[in-house]
């Protein structure tokens, strides 16, 4: 049995349903569960940064909202994915307007 919460699996559900590969990945990378995001997660948002039909802005939305979860571990490793794909996604991310407004704020 995996160590992720009821919370978090109800919520991948709800992705997969709707069809949102990446919120479903975004919600998966950042679990209630106390340990790193698993790589195979932070592989699939690096590649979603470089695919053409992707809203980069909009998974950089996604990552912010989970910094406004009650729990430090979900916010850790919001930031530490927002971090990965900093370094290893598409320049995209890093020259993305919204970053820059929240760094103002």
């Amino acid at each position: 049995m995996s160590g992720q919460s009821l919370t978090d699996r109800i919520a991948a559900a709800q992705h997969s349903v709707t069809g949102s590969a990446v919120a479903k990945a975004v919600c998966k990378a950042t679990t209630h569960e106390v340990m790193g995001p698993k790589k195979k997660h932070l592989d699939y948002l690096i590649q979603c940064t470089n695919e053409m039909n992707v809203n980069v802005p909009q998974l950089a939305d996604m990552l912010f909202e989970r910094t406004a979860n009650s729990s430090w571990v979900v916010v850790f490793k919001a930031l530490i994915t927002t971090h990965h794909l900093m370094m290893y996604g598409n320049e995209a991310m890093i020259c993305l307007p919204s970053l820059g407004d929240i760094a103002d704020t």
